[in-house]
C-alpha cells in the first residue's frame, strides 16, 4: 500500500480526531491519482507516474512504452532506458529519449505515452494506459487549453491554501508567479530560478514539512525540482 493510498484510508479517523496535523491540503488525501501522468524532467527525459507501485523488472522495460506526437500517433521515439526513479513509492519511471537531446522543436509540443503490462507490487499488471501532456516545464496554465498544465496548477492545488490571500504562512505567498521569488521570513527569496537548493525546493523533497502538509508524491517533488533547475522556473 503506497503513502497516498494509507493517507486516504486512515482520513475518517483524521476527521474524528480534527484535521489540522494533516496540514494545508487535506482535501488532497481524497482526490484518487490519476492512472497515469507524465512531466517533462529536460529536454530529452520524462517522468511517468503510475498511481500504484510497480514492479521493477517490467517497469524498467523500455519494449513497454511509447511516445508519439499527439498530433501523428504512427510517429514513435525511441527510448534508450527506462528507470525506476521514485525512491519514495516506487510510483514514478524516467525515460529517456535519445531522439529529442539537443533539439529545442521538442520543446512545449503535446506528446501522448503508453505504458503496457507493467505489473504492479503485488504482480499484477496495469494494462495499457496512456496520457498526454505537454513538453517542457513552464509557470502557465489555461482553463482553455487541456494541455497547459503548468506550474501554477501545482501551486494552486499544494500551497496556496497556507501560502496565499486567505493565509501567508511563513510571509510567503504562492498564488502568483511574481510572489514565488519572494522572501519569507528572511532577505534570501524562497525561489531562487536554477538553484535546486533554494528553500522552495528544500522544502518540498520527500519527507520535509511542505511535501508532507502538501500532499504531494515522488512526482510533485520531481516536477518542482526540474521546474527550478532545468527549466530556470520559466513563466
Amino acid at each position: 500500500m503506497n503513502r497516498r493510498t494509507t493517507l486516504t484510508a486512515l482520513f475518517p479517523l483524521a476527521c474524528a480526531l480534527g484535521l489540522g496535523a494533516w496540514g494545508c491540503n487535506t482535501a488532497g488525501l481524497m482526490t484518487p491519482d490519476p492512472p497515469l501522468r507524465a512531466a517533462s524532467a529536460s529536454l530529452y527525459a520524462v517522468d511517468l507516474e503510475f498511481d500504484l507501485p510497480v514492479e521493477r523488472a517490467t517497469a524498467e522495460d523500455v519494449s513497454r512504452y511509447a511516445v508519439h506526437p499527439l498530433s501523428s500517433p504512427g510517429t514513435s521515439y525511441t527510448i534508450a532506458s527506462a528507470t525506476l526513479i521514485d525512491t519514495l513509492d516506487a510510483r514514478v519511471v524516467q525515460l529517456i529519449l535519445p531522439d529529442w537531446f539537443g533539439d529545442s522543436t521538442f520543446d512545449h509540443q503535446d506528446f501522448t505515452v503508453t505504458s503496457d503490462g507493467v505489473r504492479n507490487y503485488l504482480g499484477s499488471s496495469t494494462g495499457q494506459r496512456s496520457t498526454t501532456f505537454r513538453s517542457g516545464l513552464e509557470y502557465a496554465t489555461s482553463p482553455a487549453d487541456p494541455y497547459a498544465d503548468g506550474m501554477k496548477g501545482f501551486f494552486d492545488s499544494h500551497c496556496v491554501s497556507c501560502h496565499g490571500a486567505v493565509a501567508d504562512s511563513g510571509n510567503y505567498r504562492c498564488d502568483s508567479y511574481a510572489a514565488l521569488f519572494g522572501a519569507g521570513t528572511d532577505p534570501t527569496p524562497n525561489l531562487i530560478a536554477g538553484d535546486p537548493t533554494c528553500l522552495l525546493v528544500r522544502k518540498c523533497k520527500p519527507h520535509n514539512s511542505m511535501f508532507n502538509r502538501g500532499a504531494m508524491t515522488y512526482f510533485d517533488f520531481e516536477r518542482l525540482r526540474n521546474w527550478v533547475e532545468i527549466y530556470g522556473a520559466r513563466p
